[in-house]
């Protein structure tokens, strides 16, 4: 217990490494990851695996001097953070960027994975808090410019300028996009947690396959909002996309 109290000192002493709690998560993670990534590493002292990488991303943190924070955060005195954050085996390390979860892993990795990872995460450039808003996207004069646009903008994961710009008389395509739309809107906001972050993050990434692997189970777990939000896949990829025709059946047969 002395070792472990020892190193929360240390990590309090470090720019770069940082012990985080229920209190102080949202200036620490969810700010701080507007100016710089956050490596959040989800542990506790019982977990063995947890001492073979912790020490790893410590290292690499003090390594990397500043590019990133890494985020420390004890499970077992954090269970609602872990719970928000769908953390179901330690250790579980997720990256945050501009507010959000942008990639994760279960489970003590390899150093080369753990750098691959980190470098996947430091290329995504943060937005910092301060800095000037951009202008809104302009808005095309003709209804399918404005579904063309969307569709566009939900292809970039950006849920809250494609719900502005579909068009409202539109009664088709974008009333099947608009679910979706929101649901982006709904999980980068926070009033959706757990599972809807990762299918939010698979989303973000076109990883379309997995999403909706995820919101097939999230279906079958009573989930009601979830067939809206693959409908809203369906009609973004469109009927010809192979994924789509696979989980059409399966909701067809379902």
């Amino acid at each position: 217990m002395t070792a472990v109290t020892n190193q929360q000192e240390e990590n309090q002493m470090n720019t770069n490494i940082m012990d985080v709690n229920q209190s102080n998560f949202q200036t620490e993670v969810i700010q701080q990851s507007h100016k710089r990534p956050v490596i959040v590493d989800f542990w506790a002292p019982w977990c063995g695996p947890c001492r073979m990488l912790g020490p790893v991303l410590e290292r690499l943190a003090n390594e990397h001097n500043g590019r990133f924070l890494l985020a420390k955060i004890n499970s077992d005195h954090n269970q609602p953070l872990a719970m928000q954050y769908d953390v179901r085996g330690i250790p579980a390390v997720k990256a945050f960027v501009n507010g959000r979860v942008v990639d994760e892993f279960v489970g003590a990795q390899p150093e080369p994975n753990v750098r691959q990872f980190l470098q996947r995460v430091m290329a995504q450039k943060p937005v910092t808090t301060n800095a000037k808003p951009k202008p809104q996207t302009a808005v095309p004069n003709t209804p399918q410019a404005r579904l063309d646009k969307a569709k566009e903008l939900l292809r970039q994961g950006n849920g809250r300028e494609a719900l502005r710009m579909l068009p409202k008389s539109d009664g088709g395509e974008a009333n099947q996009l608009r679910p979706l739309a929101q649901f982006l809107v709904d999980v980068g906001d926070g009033r959706l947690t757990g599972m809807n972050v990762q299918i939010s993050n698979l989303i973000q990434k076109r990883e379309y396959a997995g999403a909706m692997y995820g919101l097939l189970m999230e279906m079958n777990g009573g989930n009601g909002r979830a067939r809206p939000v693959m409908e809203g896949l369906f009609a973004l990829l469109g009927e010809q996309d192979a994924t789509v025709q696979a989980y059409k059946q399966q909701l067809t047969a379902s």
